[in-house]
């Protein structure tokens, strides 16, 4: 018998933004089990392991995995297959790409590659299939995705940027009073957050869960407040009124961070500027405007009005807080009650605990997916602007749940562009446009490659996806399982699972750089993205540019002049990871991460200052400040009244992990639907009926499970579940369309257009937030109905 040994591994169930790195511990050649991984200190302590990780260990050896490539042999989608050799489906692949490329153009080709849950993201599974798409020329169809689009919007037209500002150590709020756990679910789902919310309960801080389904962080919390779908924004108004209509805002950090005091020209809606291009204040000192110069400039006095509205020469002028101050004093809690179903008690009590703590947090996620859920984030953040909590211990907003420490960036532009992002060939189109493209009558898209995610069952609308493959002349899949969009391939080329190959780990690993060694030899024919991309540019005359091996492009990613990277000593090398796994970045051990630190930073924004306040570049929309705005379908139908609600739950990670027995028997065996005892009553329906869920779309059928954990008016069909494993249907046919008219309008386009101005990369291949910026996410501003199903004749 063998010694046991251990190398790292990014879990499986990387994905829901905990990516955790996991111990594999291998004895004889095979994965023996799962543990979590000791980092170094001071943050040894802070591995974690869920029951998806202790599973992981399982996969490789599982029957249904791919473990050769497969050719299609009867209709498209008729599940009949041969095995071929990677010899014959590489060259016969490469040529039908050379034929469509010197046919219609090399844009002709699609490349989709979302790698939020591949293990481990930013990798080579990202970055090859970036490389190939760069140099090649493609079509990259990944910009404005309605994807957890809000936290990224609320970033940006307050910092003028996005990324950083999400990113936060879920560790700063193990010490406060109070935190109100908004629109999602992270005991279940996010097991880096739970850790930390069981240590503030343990330090005595109270926790309110505020949501649409009582699940399991409700369950945990010290109250459950639950509300109607897409009405958040009217419960955090009702807070920023109460704030302002009482005079509780935090003065003194408002003037030194924010553009509270600025003044606004209200004839234009644009932030006032003297002829020199500062912008101004009302300067009490000397009763008259004072000048403030760009990137946080000083005051003209200790004695700045915040509040004010006057004419001068003709013009009128108000404070940035002054006009915040006039629009929110719609949001009462009479209003706040009437649109979340609580009572104006409630309502009241809940606005006054939070504002009035002595230290608070909310904390969010990316659970909010209604059409105006961008706007909701931006008043998850202007609260925290206004009681002065962003960057103060103990205190915060954390509104996308990105969990880390401090953020890392490694030099990936080489090999991402090996030619450089002026020379970049890809061509970016954002995502509705694709598709309006895509389902013309003369589609210019010839052929589509899958490298990451699986769009034909994660992505609203399958049928969508469906007629827009339909006739394309090439559709290749690459995935470890034979997906719902492997189904519809013609060819399906096997992964290796990351148990099988050499990465860089650098995602939420708590400030450790990790390196990823194969566990074991790949289980079947598979192939890891670097040998399968090289392997495919040398048969469409791009091999020049895929000739390094796996350890060298790691010593590149390496070559970062990221402080926090570079000032490791000794420097790191992959010949240094390799001898010691895992080796902790230059970060320093407190305070903890969060974005809004430094009291003296300034922003990349015109002013330097947070503009939550007033974003004057929304003004031609009519959001300079911000407002509740309408979903777009739930309560707007009398065909189908219900809100269709597609929750994700614990033993599923998005679709991965429906193929092992385990999983399946404890998330009930088959898929279900929830609806409430009241709803079924009303219905006719009972606990165990077979029920079809519909739209004007698709249809789904499930068994029906009575729970009153689901709010009166909403139909949960949980996510994750495979097509094969409905009766009928599956809910990607009824969900709202994202990217699309659901989710596209003025106001997202002037984001996308705001974020080219301010200088980056509309190519989400060259810069990633590309793919995120300029849409809604909307999943669950769907509407349904259900009855009783009738069998496939009715």
């Amino acid at each position: 018998m063998g010694e046991e040994s251990f190398v790292y591994t990014a879990c499986p169930g990387w994905g829901d933004h905990d990516y955790c790195a996991l111990k594999t511990i291998v004895k004889d050649g095979k994965i023996e089990r799962m543990e979590r991984i000791e980092y170094s200190e001071p943050e040894r302590v802070d591995g974690h392991i869920c029951q998806k990780g202790c599973l992981a260990g399982r996969q490789p050896y599982d029957p249904a995995r791919l473990r050769s490539p497969l050719k299609r042999k009867g209709e498209r989608g008729s599940g009949q297959w041969e095995e071929i050799s990677w010899d014959q489906a590489l060259d016969e692949i490469g040529a039908k790409l050379c034929e469509i490329r010197d046919t219609y153009g090399p844009q002709a080709v699609t490349l989709w590659n979302l790698g939020a849950g591949v293990p481990a993201q930013y990798s080579f599974e990202n970055l090859m299939p970036f490389r190939f798409a760069n140099t090649f020329g493609v079509t990259v169809p990944m910009g404005s995705i309605g994807l957890d689009n809000g936290p990224f919007y609320a970033e940006f037209y307050n910092v003028g940027d996005e990324f950083a500002h999400t990113l936060v150590d879920p560790r700063i709020v193990e010490k406060t009073d109070l935190i109100y756990v908004w629109g999602c679910n992270p005991i279940e789902n996010q097991m880096r957050c739970a850790k930390s919310l069981v240590a503030a309960r343990e330090n005595g801080a109270r926790i309110v869960d505020v949501g649409l389904i009582f699940d399991a962080t409700a369950g945990f919390a010290d109250e459950f407040v639950g509300v109607k779908p897409a009405s958040d924004g009217y419960l955090a108004m009702a807070m920023v009124n109460y704030i302002l209509a009482n005079d509780l805002q935090a003065s003194d950090y408002l003037l030194a961070r924010s553009i509270a005091a600025y003044l606004v020209d209200c004839e234009t809606g644009q932030l006032a500027r003297d002829e020199e291009g500062n912008f101004c204040v009302w300067d009490n000192a000397i009763g008259a405007i004072g000048a403030v110069a760009p990137a946080a400039g000083a005051y003209p006095s200790d004695d700045i009005a915040l509040f004010r509205r006057f004419d001068r020469g003709g013009k009128e002028y108000a404070t940035t807080l002054q006009i915040l101050k006039e629009r929110a004093a719609e949001y009462t809690f009479e209003l706040a009650a009437e649109k979340t179903g609580l009572s104006v008690a409630a309502v009241e009590r809940f606005v006054r605990e939070w504002v009035e703590a002595e230290n608070a947090f909310i904390l969010s996620g990316y659970g909010l997916r209604y059409r105006n859920s961008n706007e909701t984030y931006r008043q998850f953040l202007l609260l925290g602007c206004l009681t002065g909590r962003l960057g103060r211990p103990g205190s915060g907003v954390i509104e996308a749940l990105q969990l880390q420490s401090y953020p890392l960036v490694f030099n990936d532009l080489p090999i991402s562009c090996p030619d450089g992002p002026a020379n970049v060939k890809s061509v970016p189109v954002r995502m509705h446009e694709w598709f309006a493209a895509a389902e013309s009558k003369d589609s210019p898209y010839k052929a589509l490659i899958v490298c990451s995610g699986n769009p034909v069952h994660q992505q609203p609308d399958r049928q969508r996806w469906l007629d827009v493959v339909r006739d394309m002349e090439l559709v290749v899949d690459y995935d470890v399982w034979l997906t719902d969009t492997g189904e519809i391939a013609d060819y399906v080329l096997p992964d290796c699972m990351s148990f099988e190959r050499e990465d860089l780990i650098t995602g939420a690993c708590y400030n450790h750089l990790i390196l990823q060694e194969p566990a074991i030899e790949p289980q079947g024919d598979c192939h890891e993205p670097v040998w399968v991309f090289s392997e495919l540019a040398r048969r469409v005359g791009l091999g020049d540019y895929f000739t390094m091996s796996i350890p060298e492009y790691i010593d590149v990613r390496l070559q970062t002049q990221y402080p926090l990277v570079s000032m490791i000593q000794p420097p790191v090398t992959y010949e240094r990871l390799k001898a010691e796994k895992i080796i902790r970045a230059a970060a320093p051990p407190e305070p903890k991460y969060t974005p809004y630190l430094n009291p003296a930073e300034v922003f990349s924004n015109a002013t330097g200052r947070m503009e939550i306040i007033y974003a004057e570049r929304l003004a031609p929309v009519g959001l300079e400040v911000t407002r509740v705005l309408e979903p777009n379908r739930i309560g707007k139908s009398d065909t189908y009244p219900f809100q269709l609600f597609t929750g994700r739950q614990r033993f599923f990670m998005q679709s991965s992990f429906t193929d092992d027995p385990i999983t399946v028997k404890l998330s009930g065996e088959n898929p279900a639907t929830r609806l409430n005892p009241a709803d079924a009553e009303r219905l006719g329906l009972s606990q165990g009926d077979k029920v079809e869920v519909y739209n004007e779309r698709g249809h789904v059928v499930t068994r029906l499970d009575l729970d009153e954990s689901i709010p009166q008016g909403t139909v949960h069909v949980w996510f994750g579940w495979r097509r094969r494993q409905f009766e009928e249907g599956t809910y990607a046919e009824i969900t709202a369309q994202c990217a699309g008219a659901d989710s596209q309008g003025p106001a997202e386009d002037k984001w996308f257009a705001d974020w080219l101005a301010a200088g980056h990369h509309p190519n989400p291949y060259v810069e990633s937030m590309s793919a995120l910026t300029g849409s809604t996410d909307c999943y669950w501003d769907s509407w349904c109905n259900i009855r009783a199903y009738a069998g496939k004749e009715a």
